[in-house]
C-alpha cells in the first residue's frame, strides 16, 4: 500500500531554527529545498503527485519580503495540492533577546536590513498571522540543538534514525583511520601471527577464529566493544547524530583485529542494529 506524501512547510523568525530544522529532516530521509518563493510552492506540492519523493520540507520566510504572499500561502495551501498529501504547517520562533544573541554570534545580517532590533521587531508583526495558521509552533528560545531535534520529532511522532555503527579493523603499523571516532587496541590478544599454519590466514578464517576464541580474554573484548557500542548508539540517535565511527587495531589489521571487528559486527547484526564493517589492511 503506497503511503500519501508528507509535506513540512516550515517558516518562522530568522534565526529561530528554520536550517538545523531543514538539516534534520534531510538526515531523516527528506527531500528539503530551502528559500522558496511562495508562489513556487504549489508546484512543488504538484510534482509530488507524480514523483518517487514522499517525504517533502521546505521553508519560506520573510527574505522574499512579500509577507502578503507567504500569509496566503500558510493561509490556503492545502487547496494547492492536486492529489493527497499530508500538510505540517511549522513556525519558529524565539525570544527577541535570543534572536539578537544569536545574531551577534553567527554576525549576519537580517533580511529585512533594518538595524538588528528594528528588524527584528518588523518580523514578529508581520508574521504574527501566519503563526496562527500553522499546527506546529514551537519556540526554541534557552533550547540546545539536539534538544530542540528531539523534541521536534517527538512532536511529529517520528522516531529519528538510530546512529549507524562502522566498524573497521585496520593495522597500527598503517596508521589509525583519520575517520575514527573510538579507537581499539586489541594487540594485548594472542597473536595467530606467530603461528606458521596462520600466518597467511586471516581473522575471517576458521582456523584463525578457533584460536582466539581459546582464549576468555578475546570473549571479554568482543562483549565490552559490543556493549559500549549498543550503548553508545542508544544514547547518540536520541541526539539526532547520524553515524560513529568504530576503529580496532591491531600490529598488522590481519587478524586479530578483523576478528573482533567482524565478531562485534556480526552481534549488533543480528540484532537488528543498524551496522557497517570494513576490513581496511586485511589485504596488505
Amino acid at each position: 500500500m503506497q503511503t500519501k506524501p508528507t509535506v513540512f512547510l516550515i517558516t518562522g523568525l530568522s534565526g529561530a531554527g528554520k536550517t538545523l530544522l531543514l538539516q534534520s529532516l534531510e538526515d531523516e530521509g527528506y527531500y528539503t529545498v530551502d528559500n522558496i518563493p511562495p508562489h513556487l510552492i504549489e508546484h512543488f506540492l504538484n510534482i509530488l503527485c507524480t514523483s518517487n519523493v514522499k517525504k517533502l520540507a521546505i521553508v519560506s520566510d520573510i527574505r522574499w519580503k512579500n509577507p502578503d504572499k507567504l500569509n496566503e500561502l500558510f493561509k490556503n495551501v492545502e487547496s494547492l495540492a492536486k492529489c493527497n498529501m499530508e500538510i505540517h504547517k511549522v513556525f519558529l520562533k524565539a525570544d527577541k533577546s535570543e534572536l539578537i544573541n544569536r545574531y551577534k554570534k553567527s554576525r549576519r545580517t537580517h533580511p529585512l536590513g533594518l538595524s538588528l532590533e528594528n528588524a527584528i521587531d518588523e518580523e514578529m508583526k508581520v508574521m504574527s498571522e501566519i503563526e496562527s495558521y500553522c499546527d506546529i509552533v514551537i519556540d526554541t528560545s534557552s533550547t540546545e540543538p539536539t534538544e530542540f531535534k528531539k523534541r521536534f520529532f517527538q512532536m511529529i511522532k517520528e522516531d529519528m534514525k538510530k546512529l549507524k555503527l562502522n566498524f573497521i579493523s585496520f593495522g597500527f603499523k598503517n596508521g589509525i583511520p583519520p575517520i575514527s571516532d573510538y579507537v581499539f587496541d586489541v594487540r594485548y590478544l594472542p597473536n595467530p601471527f606467530y603461528f606458521p599454519e596462520m600466518y597467511e590466514l586471516t581473522g575471517l578464517d576458521m582456523k584463525v577464529i578457533e584460536f582466539l576464541e581459546k582464549f576468555k580474554e578475546t570473549h571479554e573484548t568482543v562483549e565490552k566493544i559490543a556493549n559500549l557500542a549498543k550503548f553508545i548508539q542508544d544514547k547518540y540517535s536520541e541526539s539526532g547524530r547520524i553515524e560513529a565511527y568504530f576503529c580496532i587495531g591491531c600490529t598488522g589489521g590481519q587478524h586479530r583485529s578483523v576478528y573482533v571487528a567482524q565478531k562485534v559486527y556480526e552481534i549488533l547484526k543480528n540484532e537488528g542494529r543498524e551496522v557497517s564493517i570494513d576490513h581496511r589492511d586485511i589485504e596488505r
